[in-house]
Parts: C-alpha cells; sequence; structure tokens
C-alpha cells in the first residue's frame, strides 16, 4: 500500500507541473545567470538536461518514479561533473534499509571520497552491478547507463516539498553549477582558481575536485550533498 500511496503522489506531482512545461520551456533561452548577469554559459545547456520525470533533490540525488511505485536512483549533472571520471564506485547491497539523509553509496577519485546521502527512506530492490567494472557510466550517463540502485520508498511524504522537477529542477540546477564555481573560488588560491575553470569566466573544469585536497571534498559534501 505504501508504494501505491507514493506512486500515485508522484503522478500527481507530475500532473501539476506538465500544465506549466510548455509555458516554461520557450522562457529557458532567456533565463539568467544569478546576480542579474544577463549572459549564459552555454555549457550549462548540455550539463543541465533531465530526462523526462526526473525528479533531482537538494542532495543532487536524482530519481525517476515507475509505475510499480520503485525509484530508480543516481547521482545528478554536478555530482558527475565536479568528480568527473570516478576510480571506484562503492554500491549498496540489495535489501539495505537506507534513511532520508544517510549514506546511499561513495564515489572515489585519487584517493579522496565523497559519500552521497539517499534522498528518501526505504529498502535497496536492486544496483547497478556495471558501475564496479564501468565506473565512469556515473559520469558520462548519470541519467542513463549510470543510475545507481532501484529502492522501494517507505516513507516519502515529508520530504515531497524539496523536490524539484522539470523547469524548476533545470532553474536549479544551473544555479547550482554557478555556486559551485563560487565554491572553488572560495576554497583555492585565486591563481589556483582559475586554472579550475575556463578563462571567460564560465564553468569550472569537467572534474576538477579532483585536483584539490581532501578538505576540499569534505567542504563539497558539507555544502552540496546534506540538506540545509
Amino acid at each position: 500500500m505504501v508504494a501505491i500511496f507514493v506512486a500515485l503522489m508522484f503522478v500527481g506531482l507530475v500532473l501539476a507541473d506538465l500544465g506549466q512545461e510548455k509555458w516554461r520551456a520557450h522562457q529557458a533561452a532567456r533565463r539568467a545567470l544569478p546576480g542579474g548577469a544577463n549572459l549564459r554559459w552555454p555549457e550549462l545547456d548540455s550539463w543541465c538536461q533531465l530526462p523526462a520525470g526526473v525528479h533531482l533533490s537538494p542532495e543532487h540525488v536524482w530519481f525517476k518514479p515507475d509505475p510499480a511505485g520503485m525509484l530508480e536512483v543516481g547521482a545528478d549533472a554536478l555530482i558527475a561533473h565536479a568528480i568527473g571520471v570516478a576510480r571506484r564506485v562503492i554500491l549498496p547491497q540489495v535489501g539495505d534499509q537506507v534513511t532520508a539523509g544517510q549514506p546511499l553509496f561513495r564515489l572515489e577519485r585519487n584517493g579522496r571520497s565523497i559519500i552521497i546521502p539517499s534522498a528518501v527512506t526505504g529498502r535497496v530492490l536492486a544496483v547497478n552491478s556495471r558501475l564496479a567494472d564501468h565506473p565512469a557510466l556515473l559520469s558520462s550517463d548519470p541519467y542513463g547507463r549510470g543510475w545507481v540502485c532501484y529502492l522501494t520508498p517507505t516513507r516519502m511524504e515529508e520530504h515531497s516539498t524539496a523536490l524539484r522537477f522539470g523547469e524548476k529542477a533545470i532553474l536549479w540546477l544551473e544555479k547550482e553549477f554557478v555556486r559551485f564555481r563560487e565554491f572553488l573560488a572560495a576554497q583555492t588560491a585565486p591563481d589556483l582558481a582559475l586554472g579550475l575553470t575556463s578563462q571567460d569566466g564560465g564553468l569550472p573544469a569537467v572534474g576538477c575536485l579532483a585536483e584539490l585536497a581532501p578538505t576540499t571534498w569534505r567542504a563539497f559534501e558539507a555544502e552540496f550533498l546534506r540538506r540545509a
């Protein structure tokens, strides 16, 4: 019954957004960066595209509900961009009980790691075993072949107001990329920060976290992977 209720809840969220989706789509080309800038970064368009039905959580975890009430889960494009090609993905175990805000899986690169928390409370039904041999899928195809696991949610309603879908999710993700660039500038020396971003002040380089100290990885976790 819980799974059916969750599935119906998501259907309601989707229907509520579909009515405004067309209007929002033609506004997308005119979006400006936070802070009043009139120029956008062209690279954002490719990184901030979302497949139909994908929801984003404040912890930068995406999930997609299916008619059976299960959730397909993975890490969103900001994590894929920041980490680049992960060397190892530590998956949860089938049957694990997970709690919203608690660790779900871990990414490792260059001797550093970050823990990605779960966005929902539930039980792990399946994991993407291909990531064990092909961890690069998580960065090259984060919303497709880079999926991490399937969950059956057991408690969801208390988190529904924090979820983003459709154009709201795209706009939020764009702002998070801007915030990530500002985060890098605050965490690094000016000359090093310039090397991590494009010369015209655009997006940080893909995998830029791999060049930084473990303390910056911890700060990234605290800033972007923890719900306020």
